[in-house]
């Protein structure tokens, strides 16, 4: 029969991470059978697909409304394929809202479940420890706080996996960035929720700096005419020429001098790196006002949060206004060599090495694991 894992993601960034565990796991186990629910990469890596992420895909409270039925499908496609193929171990990544109901099933039917990637209870939802607790066998955490949140669940951390995936677009000083290049890279999302709302703001920020070019990378899965037409509604005709769509993002950010990113992970990707950066975010009203009631951190950026302390600018909501945001980058590239050293220590507290070094096979790491729970 072989063994069976089922893997289950909802995010582009947990669907990255996921593909690379896959592939070294088929190194150690090749004859395993993997299905779940994810995106291009655990595709490209031959998991049968129940549901593809592009269906599940959601920003804010209110916008989940409309997605219900697809997300309620997807569930249920899990249950079935639980009870049916009763895998020898469930692996989930991320994506907590859903995960967190499959852990409960798999376990009632005696499933093994590991967790990768668990929720980030310390930013809201600290009453999920208590379930995570009940449902999860094994965590794996990706920043190295965590543990002593979880204190009472059996948990690993072996470094942040986007240091792996980025360890060669990393410049290993501040001296290999053209810092001279007049470029800046538009960060807006990659779902059509967040750049209906986050793109604006910047678009309002590419008029007040006439001197810069823009580069915007374009997520799989977005209409590129889509975008033209609201750089159109948003821009004079004679800057539509000023931003250009790239479709990587790290090579986009090895080649600018300064970013303007939608928090959640870009934000790390850009602190790892060494990019100067403000963070901007901004919802529907009615998500804005219910986040406003859970969220519990001071900030909303990761580079702010792994330092305790906000070391990156942050325009929320209201306060997201392009000459506040412009006046700020400014400062921002002035004081940029400080603001690097503070991003190479982040790098350093993601890496699992005592004497600093970074750490690599993150991905190797877990598989490793998982292989061992299997």
């Amino acid at each position: 029969m072989g063994t069976k894992l089922l893997i289950v993601t909802g995010e582009t960034s947990g669907d990255l991470h996921a593909g690379k565990v896959v592939k070294e796991l088929k190194l150690l186990i090749p004859d395993i059978k993997i299905s779940g629910i994810g995106g291009e990469k655990l595709k490209g890596e031959g998991v049968n697909l129940l549901y593809d992420i592009k269906e599940l895909a959601v920003m804010g409270f209110l916008e989940i409304i409309p997605k219900f039925f697809k997300i309620k499908n997807a569930l249920n496609l899990i249950y079935k394929h639980l009870l049916e193929e009763k895998p020898d171990l469930c692996v989930l990544v991320d994506y907590p809202g859903f995960n967190l109901k499959v852990a409960r099933f798999a376990k009632k039917q005696g499933i093994k479940v590991v967790y990768y990637i668990l929720p980030q209870v310390w930013a809201w939802g600290k009453g999920r420890i208590k379930i995570i607790e009940k449902y999860v066998d094994k965590g794996i955490v990706i920043l190295p706080f965590e543990q002593q949140i979880y204190k009472n669940l059996d948990t690993k951390f072996f470094g942040h996996p986007l240091v792996d995936t980025l360890q060669n677009y990393i410049p290993k000083n501040t001296g290999e960035t053209s810092w001279s290049q007049h470029k800046i890279a538009l960060l807006p999302g990659s779902r059509k929720d967040e750049i209906r709302h986050i793109l604006p703001i910047m678009l309002n920020c590419v008029k007040l700096l006439p001197e810069y070019e823009f580069v915007m990378p374009v997520a799989s899965g977005i209409d590129k005419i889509w975008l033209q037409s609201m750089i159109k509604n948003y821009l004079p005709a004679d800057k539509h020429n000023k931003i250009i769509f790239s479709y990587n993002t790290y090579e986009t950010l090895k080649n600018v001098s300064f970013a303007l990113v939608k928090s959640g992970t870009s934000t790390l990707e850009t602190c790892i790196m060494k990019v100067p950066m403000v963070i901007i975010y901004k919802t529907s009203a009615f998500s804005y006002f219910i986040s406003r009631l859970l969220v519990k951190t001071k900030w909303i950026g990761l580079p702010n949060l792994i330092a305790g302390r906000q070391i990156v600018p942050e325009f929320i909501q209201y306060n997201a206004n392009p000459e506040k945001i412009v006046n700020s980058m400014k400062d921002v590239l002035q004081n940029r060599n400080e603001l690097i050293r503070e991003f190479e220590e982040i790098i350093s507290l993601l890496a699992v090495l005592p004497n600093k070094q970074v750490s690599s096979g993150v991905a190797t790491k877990v598989a490793n694991f998982i292989a061992q729970e299997l």
